[in-house]
């Protein structure tokens, strides 16, 4: 059994798309957030010293601006019951130190305490606040060579926020805010190398520790529907390691005038976790003796599956134009089926269940930079699982922003559907920048669901945030 959160692919799009040096559209990326950190900037006049921490303080708002009932296949309906979503204090950290000729300290980290009417305020699954490191590496480079270590990310894949290439990290989402994608995506203990050529250029990492996608926080917005089995609730299991798992790839490319190209092969493990079910029949057995349902939760156990990916990537720019183009086929990924086990004086009842298959996935668009104030793109990503009739999927993603008053104030918005269309997300921004030291940004975001989906409760679903930052040092 796999969980399907539809949402969140959709809501990668809603803050940086990717960690990489083209993409034009991160306006509320975490580099922008804090500024570029390069030597220039941080050794930009023999009179100042240069500065290595910065620091930001945030709060955050988000309140819905709709209540309404929601019918689901699931069962009753369901009542949207908060007014205030999120309401919370952050400050984010980030450090960077070029210590050394070649050598580079880098690290980030976020302190967050939950107040009144956050839904992560008294959540007895949590605690009053978090404290989470974000990465920590240190960086050599030297001559065509480069090597870093610690906690990083690693970004293949051209087409920006809808690369079915960019599956290396894990992700975490919890709520329909407008998410730094550094954030999104997070951070693992890589080692990894760089070898620069006039022949093209090699990348590889290996990741003795994987992490896979953590469950949305419990009584959250994106917390899923339980599913059930004749009635009973299944509880999904943490993941407890018993032995040693490895991750390791490597990538080359190379560039030519107005193009790059790149191959890549990797052994991974699927980012999320699935989960199996107990056995059935011993459990309703005794339930149907004593003419009562199983007591409690059905315990499901944590599987991790290990596959290997090979993968192709491409872009061209013509004018103001980029086209991508990535292609990736993964061998041993699972595939949901449905199995179906007896039961005694029940009979033949469904059971969710998975199989190994190969899979093929496509990702492709354009970027077009309109002016240097305003840009747009929209790629399609599409996935099909060999010998599975009709199970073709993906998502379509539009995005547009266009700054004003000399980048003081940027508008964006993002729309992102699945192909078959039983989910649409729809994201307005405002960002301003007050001075060095404040910005205020304003978000819309409504969603789209239909009846069957895990996420029903979305449906027809607006929420209105506001985040309020203070840059200091």
């Amino acid at each position: 059994m796999r969980l399907h959160y539809w949402l969140f692919p959709l809501l990668m799009t809603t803050g940086t798309a990717a960690a990489q040096d083209q993409d034009s559209f991160s306006n509320t990326s975490f580099d922008e957030l804090f500024g570029n950190f390069d030597a220039e900037e941080l050794f930009a006049s023999s009179n100042e010293s240069p500065r290595h921490l910065r620091l930001q303080l945030n709060h955050q708002l988000t309140v819905h601006a709709n209540r309404h009932h929601v019918y689901s296949t699931y069962g009753s309906d369901w009542k949207q019951v908060h007014s205030v979503e999120m309401n919370r204090l952050e400050l984010d950290v980030r450090y960077q130190n070029a210590f050394a000729p070649g050598w580079l300290l880098q690290g980030s980290a976020l302190a967050r305490g939950w107040l009144d009417g956050d839904y992560e305020h008294n959540n007895p699954d949590r605690g009053d606040g978090a404290l989470r490191l974000n990465e920590l590496f240190v960086r050599y480079s030297g001559g065509q060579h480069s090597f870093a270590f610690g906690r990083q990310i690693v970004v293949w894949g051209e087409t920006i926020g809808n690369s079915v290439l960019d599956v290396i990290n894990p992700y975490e989402f919890n709520d329909l805010t407008s998410i730094d994608y550094e954030d999104a995506r997070r951070n693992q203990w890589l080692l990894t190398w760089d070898l620069f050529t006039d022949k093209g250029n090699l990348s590889s990492f290996i990741n003795l520790y994987p992490e896979f996608d953590p469950l949305p926080v419990t009584g959250g917005p994106l917390y899923p529907e339980p599913q059930k089995i004749m009635g009973v609730p299944m509880r999904l299991s943490s993941y407890h390691r018993d032995g040693a798992i490895f991750e390791a790839g490597a990538r080359w490319s190379r560039s030519f005038s107005g193009s790059d190209i790149a191959v890549m092969a990797a052994r991974l493990y699927e980012n999320p976790l699935r989960y199996t079910l107990p056995d059935l029949v011993p459990m309703f057995t005794l339930a149907a003796m004593d003419s009562s349902p199983a007591d409690g939760p059905l315990q499901t156990e944590a599987v991790t599956n290990a596959y290997k990916l090979l993968g192709f990537s491409a872009n061209r720019a013509i004018s103001k134009l980029l086209l991508t183009l990535d292609v990736a086929y993964s061998m041993d990924v699972l595939s949901d089926v449905m199995t179906t086990t007896t039961l005694p004086n029940v009979g033949v009842i469904p059971v969710p269940g998975f199989k190994k298959r190969n899979r093929i996935a496509v990702s492709g668009g354009f970027e077009y930079g309109i002016s240097p104030t305003q840009q747009m793109s929209l790629s399609v990503s599409a996935t099909r699982d060999h010998g599975v009739d009709l199970n073709t999927r993906g998502n379509v993603l539009l995005r547009y922003s266009k700054s004003l008053r000399n980048e003081e104030l940027v508008l964006s918005s993002t729309l992102q559907s699945q192909l078959g269309g039983d989910a649409t997300l729809l994201f307005l921004g405002v960002d301003w920048r007050l001075n060095d030291d404040w910005e205020a940004e304003f978000q819309l975001v409504t969603t789209h669901t239909h009846a069957h989906t895990l996420v029903y409760h979305l449906d027809e679903d607006v929420r209105m945030g506001m985040t309020l930052k203070w840059n200091f040092y």
